[in-house]
């Protein structure tokens, strides 16, 4: 069957609406930030303790990741901190992408050093799998985080 031209125009307008909807700025919540900064308190707390925690998946090797974690979940704090203060979306998109590569590395480093030792070869491989989507996912993100800039700085014009 074919489509009328009316029901083209709405699938060409849900087209254009996904994609607006995507660039759209979302407006910034201070509870979020705040949010944010309290879990990766946390999240940086339960990082710094794992070695003394004696979990029998973690290596010792988990000291050489440990300053890339404490890096990158440091900087989205501050982040955060910034956000509550001054959170432009041309602004939030160029920390995003600076906290987006950190993120890579996070990944890159666990992938390449590997802290970790199952008993079950199937487990370290799952987690190599997926710290190889998470390493696409975030350069996906940041490229999409370079084009929400672009638009916006050829918006502010």
């Amino acid at each position: 069957m074919k489509e009328t031209s009316d029901e083209m125009k709405n699938t060409q307008e849900k087209g254009k609406n996904f994609f607006k909807n995507i660039f759209k700025e979302k407006e910034a919540k201070t509870s979020e930030f705040i949010g944010a900064i309290i879990g990766n308190i946390i999240i940086l707390y339960i990082v710094n303790s794992l070695l003394s925690w004696n979990l029998s998946f973690i290596a010792p090797s988990f000291q050489d990741v440990l300053w890339i974690f404490n890096l990158s979940l440091s900087a989205t704090i501050i982040a955060n901190i910034i956000f509550l203060l001054y959170h432009p979306g041309w602004f939030r998109s160029i920390i995003q992408i600076i906290l987006n590569i950190l993120g890579f590395w996070v990944c890159y480093f666990l992938y390449t050093i590997f802290p970790f030792t199952f008993s079950q070869i199937i487990f370290a491989y799952f987690l190599k799998f997926a710290l190889i989507v998470a390493m696409i996912v975030i350069v996906i993100a940041s490229l999409v985080e370079v084009v929400k800039l672009i638009l916006r700085t050829i918006n502010a014009l």
